[in-house]
């Protein structure tokens, strides 16, 4: 069954309804209720570190999560239940593309940085550990040092930095490491995904110029 184009196809649009399940809409609804009463989609960006912004850690850490463990449900279940490399890596494309742009919520959605850091998780383990290091080492040093004068956020600034090693991690180490297990699974077919992380990158970075132009000013984060 597997193997029929019609699994494949439903595999691909199933991880488009997931990724447009937002846990940040879950949570502001949660706190809603509770007396504070904000439309997170009109307020700040509607993902993990928006509702972070508005809700504390308490509320940051489970959405962010949730929003990775959507990508690395995708890789993991797709690999488990002997999906072939090709339909994996679409459906990868599939799950952001629905975080960003979710169905469930009028297609107003995160910038998919989280889900995205699920995807390159579950991908190859090792190496996704080590640009995060580096995209931590580089967020923090800006927001130090420079980042006191401009006024870029940044989590902005070191997630761009990850999701632009992403692509050239899964080169290095998807083809140079492709046979050997040192890094992660074998891949039948390292291309493909290097071209989802391609892809990735470009929906992360154009969704990212659209939520920086309609949030402009993000309000301090609330402390609960």
């Amino acid at each position: 069954m597997v193997d029929t184009i019609y699994f494949k196809i439903f595999y691909i649009i199933a991880s488009y309804l997931l990724g447009s399940v937002l846990f940040s809409y879950v949570v502001a609804k949660i706190y809603g209720r509770r007396g504070v009463k904000k439309d997170l989609a009109k307020v700040d960006r509607p993902g993990t570190a928006g509702v972070g912004r508005q809700y504390g850690v308490k509320a940051g850490l489970p959405t962010f999560l949730f929003d990775c463990g959507k990508g690395a449900a995708i890789v993991l279940v797709g690999k488990a239940i002997g999906l072939d490399d090709i339909i994996i890596a679409i459906a990868c494309v599939a799950v952001i593309v629905g975080h960003n742009w979710p169905v469930w919520f009028k297609f107003v959605g995160g910038g998919g940085l989280a889900t995205g850091m699920g995807i390159a998780g579950a991908l190859m383990f090792i190496p996704f550990l080590i640009f995060l290091g580096i995209s931590l080492v580089v967020g923090l040093t800006y927001k130090y040092t420079i980042g006191r004068i401009h006024k870029v956020n940044p989590n902005v600034v070191g997630g761009g930095l990850g999701a632009l090693l992403f692509p050239i991690t899964i080169y290095l180490f998807g083809f140079i490491f492709e046979k050997q297990h040192y890094f992660g699974p074998v891949y039948d077919n390292p291309l493909a995904y290097l071209i989802m992380a391609i892809v990735i990158f470009l929906i992360i970075v154009f969704k990212g110029i659209i939520l920086h132009f309609i949030y402009r000013r993000i309000p301090t984060a609330n402390k609960f």
